[in-house]
C-alpha cells in the first residue's frame, strides 16, 4: 500500500472500486434471482421436489448465470487494477473506457477472458452457499426459499 500510494498516489488505492461495486451488485442480484426462478421452474416443469437435488441444480444454474453476468466486470476490474504494472494494458480512464477499448480491439470475447476460471471459483461457491442455506433453514424449522 505504501509503494502504491507513493508511486501512483493515494487515489490508486481505489483503482477498480467502481467495477468491483458494480460486480458485487450484479453478482448478488443474478445469484438470488436466478436461484429462485430456476428453482420454481424446476419444481413446475420437472419431477424434482424440494430437497438436495433441486437445490444443487438450481444453485448450479445460478452460478452459471452469475458467471456470464460478472465475467466482463471482473476482466475490467483486473485490467484497471493492473494497468500501471503492465505496459501492454494501456491507460484506461475508467471502467467504461476499458470495456470500450477491449470491445474495440479484442471483440466481445475479450470481455470473457478468464471466464472459465471465474466459473470454476463462482459456481462451487454459489452451490455451497445455497445448498447450505436451504439446509440451515430446514434445521431451523423455516420453509425453503
Amino acid at each position: 500500500m505504501r509503494r502504491i500510494a507513493s508511486e501512483e498516489g493515494v487515489r490508486a488505492l481505489w483503482k477498480g472500486v467502481g467495477p468491483a461495486m458494480a460486480r458485487a451488485a450484479t453478482l448478488t442480484a443474478s445469484q438470488l434471482a436466478t436461484y429462485d426462478e430456476s428453482k420454481q421452474a424446476l419444481i413446475k416443469y420437472t419431477p424434482l421436489e424440494e430437497g438436495f437435488h433441486l437445490h444443487l441444480i438450481s444453485s448450479t444454474i445460478a452460478g452459471s448465470v452469475s458467471t456470464v453476468m460478472t465475467a466482463p466486470m471482473d476482466m475490467v476490474k483486473t485490467r484497471l487494477m493492473l494497468q500501471r504494472e503492465s505496459n501492454c494494458a494501456g491507460l484506461y480512464r475508467n471502467g467504461l473506457h476499458c470495456a470500450y477499448q477491449v470491445l474495440r480491439t479484442e471483440g466481445p470475447s475479450g470481455l470473457y477472458k478468464g471466464g472459465f476460471a471465474i466459473f470454476a471459483r463462482l459456481a462451487p461457491q454459489t452451490m455451497i452457499t445455497f445448498v447450505l442455506c436451504e439446509k440451515l433453514r430446514g434445521m431451523a424449522g423455516l420453509k425453503a426459499i
